[in-house]
């Protein structure tokens, strides 16, 4: 029917290999999603004072 429906399966070995290398990318772009914000904040020139004038 279709050619690539009785491929032979990738080595397990191979699998484990390729699935870790996703995961540890993964995990750094969410490390790099999450920490984006604070060093924004640290390299702004922003000035978060609160000044009340009465």
């Amino acid at each position: 029917m279709f050619p690539g429906m009785f491929m032979r399966k990738p080595d397990k070995a191979a699998a484990l290999k390729q699935l870790k290398g996703h995961v540890m990318m993964f995990g750094a772009w969410v490390v790099v999603i999450r920490a984006a914000p604070y060093v924004l904040h640290y390299f702004s020139d922003h000035n978060e004072e609160l000044k009340l004038d009465l």
